[in-house]
């Protein structure tokens, strides 16, 4: 664990190690979509071969099953980094960091930016792409900030909650592009991909980084005024996405379980 004032560069967690890091994590998930691009369509042929049909349909398969894993890998990453400094969650240190946030940031920023590529190279080809832009370039920006400043690494620790309901949702997409909507499956999964949702990303997340905020607000005074705006607009920004789309996620909700509809994936 160490504590400090703002750096320049990349002293807060080391040049060299984020690099190998950032190159780790992007094997890892290019390796995920192509591993999926060659088992798929032995796996779930029919599937794949009507995707196969569709403009980005396998490339957002693909990416869908390295979301799932990028999900799985950092909300193991957040959970330690937490464990092992349980005062990420309510420090007034607004430059604590440890080893575990600064390999969290690196990973997770990987991610983002590979996501970012993969919107870019299908675009008007994948759903919702604008937001997802929106989303990506918002905590792809602050999340550089941090590393970059070596400052918020709570707020990464706590931010990156948000991870743990992505499995869901990717499984969510994969059910509903197999023809299992109407499964048993389908509706426990759905429902435990809106409940994580709601619970982490509307309520957990939000209160947790503005409880931070409130404590850390002197140290957050000694910034440069541009730092403290841009991350106040950012944390504005994922807060009303998340917003949008917890609500989109309780009409669908409640379309399945009071009227038998099933919305139309997004």
């Amino acid at each position: 664990m160490t504590t400090g004032t703002e750096t320049d560069g990349c002293g807060a967690c080391g040049c060299s190690s984020s690099a190998l890091i950032a190159l780790a994590s992007l094997v890892f998930y290019v390796s995920a979509a192509i591993l999926s691009r060659l088992v798929m369509p032995r796996l779930i042929p029919d599937t794949y071969s009507r995707l196969a049909k569709e403009p980005g349909g396998c490339s957002y398969w693909d990416a869908s099953v390295a979301a799932a894993a990028s999900g799985v890998l950092n909300s193991v990453l957040c959970l330690h980094a937490i464990a092992r400094e349980p005062a990420l969650l309510s420090t007034a240190d607004l430059f604590l960091k440890t080893p575990e946030t600064c390999r969290l940031i690196t990973v997770f920023f990987t991610w983002l930016v590979f996501e970012t590529a993969m919107q870019c190279l299908n675009w008007g080809r994948w759903p919702d792409g604008s937001a997802m832009l929106l989303h990506h370039c918002a905590g792809g920006t602050a999340w550089f900030l941090f590393w970059q400043g070596g400052y918020g690494h709570a707020f990464t620790a706590v931010g990156t909650l948000c991870e743990l309901s992505n499995p869901f949702m990717s499984f969510r997409y994969f059910l509903s592009t197999m023809g299992r909507k109407t499964s048993r499956l389908y509706l426990c999964n759905g429902l435990i991909f809106v409940l994580l949702f709601l619970m982490i990303r509307i309520l957990i997340v939000p209160i947790g980084c503005a409880l931070l905020i409130w404590k850390q607000q002197q140290a957050l005074s000694f910034l440069p005024l541009w730092r403290v705006a841009i991350f106040l607009s950012l944390f504005a920004v994922g807060i009303g996405l998340n917003l949008v789309w917890g609500w989109k996620l309780i009409s669908g909700a409640y379309k399945i379980l009071f009227s038998g509809e099933h919305p139309k994936e997004d």
